[in-house]
């Protein structure tokens, strides 16, 4: 467990995370399977990415399929950057199994959002061309990650060396940056990417308050029963 480990300087961070590897290994065998499914068994892609049409008419596996799909290799490398830079961060300050859990929630948290909350403005906002578009779900997770290295870096124990704070600080600088910048030249396609990104932020923020609580049920039970 990272958790328990006395050195959190950055090498140990890297070294010790399990949870990221995990998702990277779950990510590349997925790609490896998918690429096998779609190019030697000649299976469409289009059954296993998703829609707000498709998610809407109740196919809701494609919610799970959407989240470990990768059309192209560049793609896959893109968002498991992100994993491996944030993610040692995260996983030291609330576990491993709770950034793993988190990771894969908040995309199917922000797929249902991006769907069912938001279908009808995107259909009307950007037509019925980019209200049929597919989406992958995976991408949503990778936002998710900014409120988790929030959290991280607002809980105290156990605490980072310097060199740490310094290249997890810049790290989620620069993701989050990149991920906002704002462009007047982008198309329907693009700001619908950003609606979806900001869907898996928000499932993100879900995920924080979950763990907050779980971390806090004892002293919230102890307070709640003084009250009494």
């Amino acid at each position: 467990m990272l958790l328990k480990l006395r050195r959190p300087n950055l090498l140990s961070v890297f070294l010790n995370a399990r949870g990221t590897f995990l998702i990277c290994c779950i990510l590349i065998v997925c790609y490896l399977l998918f690429s096998f499914l779609t190019n030697v068994l000649l299976i469409p892609s289009a059954n296993f990415v998703g829609s707000i049409p498709s998610i809407l008419r109740g196919e809701l596996w494609r919610i799970v399929t959407s989240t470990v799909y990768h059309y192209e290799w560049p793609h896959l490398m893109k968002n498991m950057l992100a994993v491996m830079v944030l993610g040692p961060f995260i996983e030291w300050k609330i576990g491993s199994a709770p950034f793993v859990i988190s990771f894969f929630v908040s995309s199917w948290l922000g797929v249902l959002l991006f769907c069912f909350g938001l279908g009808g403005f995107i259909q009307s906002a950007f037509g019925i061309g980019t209200y049929i578009e597919s989406f992958y779900g995976v991408s949503l997770s990778a936002y998710a990650l900014f409120p988790l290295a929030i959290l991280a870096f607002l809980i105290e124990k156990p605490t980072f060396s310097f060199m740490t704070k310094i290249v997890a600080f810049t790290s989620t600088l620069y993701y989050v940056t990149v991920g906002y910048w704002p462009n007047p030249d982008m198309s329907d396609i693009e700001k619908l990417v950003q609606v979806a990104h900001s869907c898996g932020f928000l499932a993100g923020l879900f995920c924080v308050f979950v763990i907050l609580v779980i971390r806090n049920r004892e002293k919230m039970v102890s307070f709640s029963s003084q009250s009494k």
